[in-house]
């Protein structure tokens, strides 16, 4: 067993010194360095039919020539230092790139944390705990970083752009700071995404990275996950030891041996879940078929392989041969190229397309409902039919449909013959938590507030098909397919639904809990990367104070993820840049002058004032007060300082340390003989001073001013937040 011995650095860390200039790949994908091991990196570039001469850290390695069958050529260094950044050079390249090694698998060693899976969230979980001060040991079977951000999700399922928050929001930054563009729908290139996600990694001197290595078995002490052993691509094994271990894969199986309770396919539909179980659905009408039953059963939604083309125009593209199972009539029903998904929603820049058509497109419903329990073997079996079934179509476009311009993009997955690495799994195991999230509590989100909120959610429900649809015709995609945008809201993540039952020291970051249905507002990556950032924050806490997972309160991880910019709530007016930030959001999760739009720099008026204090109040577990609400003034604006005055009053009913009085004056403009003197003094000795509000002038309180709606936040935040902390 793991018995941590190390004192935490008490201070969040932002080491800027780490950062790397230079990504591995060049801005037009060119020239791309590819860790293949803890001592080797594969280079790709562009040869263009000439030779290019190759550099390391300045040192030549020699002149190549071009490869004459691929449009790349290729080379791998060998004797490197591992867990090194390297600098490499093409001659051909128009600047240089940079890769570093991973760490060679040891055979014990102890971790603060240990990340099973570089997934959006598990990338996300192993940053956040890293920038904690905390040892993390992150751990992936294969040799990209960021889930499927880095394998064909180019087109990222945000719903809306304004939902992008926290390390989501810092990926996004970099991503358009790649491509020198304006803020806005995140779009990428995979080989750009592994890039940046690499980049964010190497950044953290604390992130030991382990790749093409995986999970064989939890090490427990009994119900206490303690690390896990590990296996390398080698076949060498190791034991990796930690006091938090975040199982941060598709399919849980970590969790699962570890005895943590799960489930994998459909609920039964009742009326918390009134889409479950079988179902026929049309999206454009947003109504249930006839045909529907139901019913529970275990099956799943479909997978599928998400590839990038790129359209080669008059040059043409190279055309594959004719994949297993092919039959043009898979995809006969398929649109037109011009009216794919993949033109409409999916075209990426520099000519590419993140191919996820459905139906008659790469998914292969069926074929994949006991995938969350097979065997490697099976599963591998399961990878192959879905990649020919991927393959088919591009075969299909190709020489059925004559698009002999599009093919699979050269510059992309260069180490795997330009087909993406990882299987799209929607959804495997559901790792049933503290808190298991329904279909309901999306719908109604609206209706209600969560104070333990680590993050937000807002794409619409969904799932993909379990069973292949066989009659184009049809309204419905599919049985099991449905997208429920008519019912879904921005919803509020809570943060029982990472924390697992039965067992300590175990976080699930991507296997999160919640029903099948819920599950679709939980599985895109934006969402995995909050989840893992509060994760990583989670596993700080319970680490420096010596607590379970599950005793960690939501309010500590939330004040820690606001300073990251990530959302607990959300206006579509309110930013990580408006002012008082932290503040609106944090009251806005506990249903504390929440309105929509926010209209922070508006007046606060007498009746948002006495709502706001109740409700603060509430939260305490106090009584509510009757505020004297001048007559016909509800609407007007309240002054500061009867804003004081007011909440002076909300305290005092649950905290006795505000019913001191003053003898000494602070304010020029508030007197001892002024009604508001006690009132202001209070606050100030609670260290609400007028320096936080707008129009602030040294010495004054301005006590006949209106205040703002982001100012009155930020006072009763402050009034509040040891309450909420405790």
């Amino acid at each position: 067993m793991y018995i941590r011995i190390i004192m935490v650095t008490l201070i969040f860390i932002v080491c800027a010194s780490c950062v790397c200039a230079a990504l591995s790949t060049t801005d037009d994908g060119s020239f791309q360095a590819i860790a293949q091991g803890p001592d080797s990196v594969a280079l790709y570039w562009r040869h263009n039919g000439q030779s290019a001469e190759l550099f390391v850290d300045g040192r030549s390695l020699g002149v190549f020539p071009p490869n004459p069958t691929h449009s790349f050529a290729d080379t791998t260094v060998d004797k490197l230092t591992p867990n090194k950044a390297y600098t490499f050079r093409c001659s051909l390249a128009k600047s240089d790139v940079v890769e570093k090694t991973w760490s060679a698998l040891p055979g014990r060693a102890n971790y603060d944390v240990l990340v099973l899976g570089a997934t959006a969230s598990g990338t996300a979980a192993a940053i956040s705990a890293a920038k904690a001060g905390l040892n993390v040991a992150l751990v992936e079977p294969t040799n990209r970083i960021g889930g499927m951000s880095s394998n064909g999700l180019g087109a990222a399922d945000t719903a809306n752009p304004l939902y992008v928050n926290g390390m989501f929001r810092d990926f996004s930054s970099r991503i358009w700071d790649f491509y020198k563009v304006q803020p806005g729908r995140v779009k990428f290139e995979p080989r750009v995404a592994n890039a940046i996600m690499k980049s964010m990694v190497y950044e953290q001197p604390c992130i030991t990275l382990y790749m093409k290595a995986k999970a064989v078995r939890p090490v427990m002490s009994g119900n206490r996950i303690c690390g896990a052993d590990i296996c390398d691509q080698f076949g060498k094994s190791g034991r990796l030891l930690a006091y938090v271990t975040i199982d941060a894969t598709d399919t849980a199986d970590i969790a699962a041996a570890a005895r943590a309770p799960w489930r994998a396919g459909r609920e039964a539909r009742s009326e918390a879940e009134p889409h479950a179980g079988v179902i026929y659905f049309d999206d454009r009408a947003q109504t249930i078929l006839p045909g529907t039953t139901g019913e529970a059963d275990s099956k799943m939604q479909s997978y599928g392989y998400l590839m990038i083309w790129k359209d080669y125009g008059d040059n043409g593209a190279n055309l594959i041969g004719k994949p297993r199972h092919y039959s043009p009539d898979t995809y006969a029903p398929s649109p037109e190229w011009k009216q794919t998904w993949n033109v409409t929603s999916g075209s990426l820049q520099n000519n590419k397309y993140e191919i996820n058509t459905h139906p008659f497109g790469g998914d292969w419903p069926g074929i994949n409902h006991d995938y969350p329990t097979a065997n490697e073997k099976r599963r591998e079996e399961i990878n192959e039919l879905y990649r020919d079934r991927a393959l088919g179509y591009l075969y299909f476009m190709q020489n059925e449909r004559g698009h002999r311009n599009l093919g699979l993009a050269d510059d992309e997955f260069v180490d795997n013959g330009n087909f993406t690495n990882d299987l799209y799994i929607r959804e495997a195991r559901r790792v049933m938590g503290e808190h298991i999230l329904k279909e309901n509590e999306v719908t109604f989100a609206r209706t209600f507030h969560r104070a333990d909120s680590i993050g937000i959610a807002g794409y619409p429900m969904d799932s993909h098909a379990m069973e292949d649809l066989k009659d184009p015709t049809r309204k419905d995609k599919g049985e099991g397919e449905m997208f429920l945008s008519s019912v879904t809201t921005w919803s509020q993540i809570p943060y029982g639904v990472i924390v697992p039952l039965n067992v300590e020291g175990l976080l699930v970051t991507t296997a999160v809990s919640a029903s099948h249905v819920a599950y679709g507002t939980l599985r895109m990556e934006p969402v995995r990367m909050s989840c893992g950032q509060a994760a990583g924050v989670a596993a700080y806490f319970a680490i420096t104070r010596n607590m379970s997972l599950r005793c960690v309160h939501p309010a500590w991880i939330q004040d820690k993820i606001l300073s990251q910019n990530a959302y607990i709530s959300w206006n579509s007016d309110v930013t990580a840049e408006t002012r008082h930030f932290k503040a609106i959001n944090f009251m806005g999760a506990r249903g504390v002058l929440q309105q929509e739009p926010y209209k922070a720099d508006s007046d606060l008026t007498y009746q948002q004032a006495a709502d706001a204090l109740n409700r603060m109040v509430e939260l305490e577990g106090g009584v509510g007060i009757e505020f004297q609400l001048q007559e016909n003034r509800a609407d007007a604006p309240v002054s500061r300082g009867v804003f004081a005055q007011w909440l002076t009053a909300a305290k005092k009913g649950t905290d006795h340390s505000w019913n001191t009085k003053a003898a000494s004056q602070s304010y020029q403009d508030v007197s001892p003989g002024s009604e508001y003197f006690q009132a202001v003094e209070a606050l100030r000795a609670h260290r609400i001073t007028p320096s936080l509000f707008e129009n602030y002038q040294p010495g004054l309180f301005q006590p006949d001013a209106t205040i703002s709606r982001g100012d009155a936040a930020e006072a009763i935040y402050l009034a509040h937040r040891l309450y909420a902390m405790r």
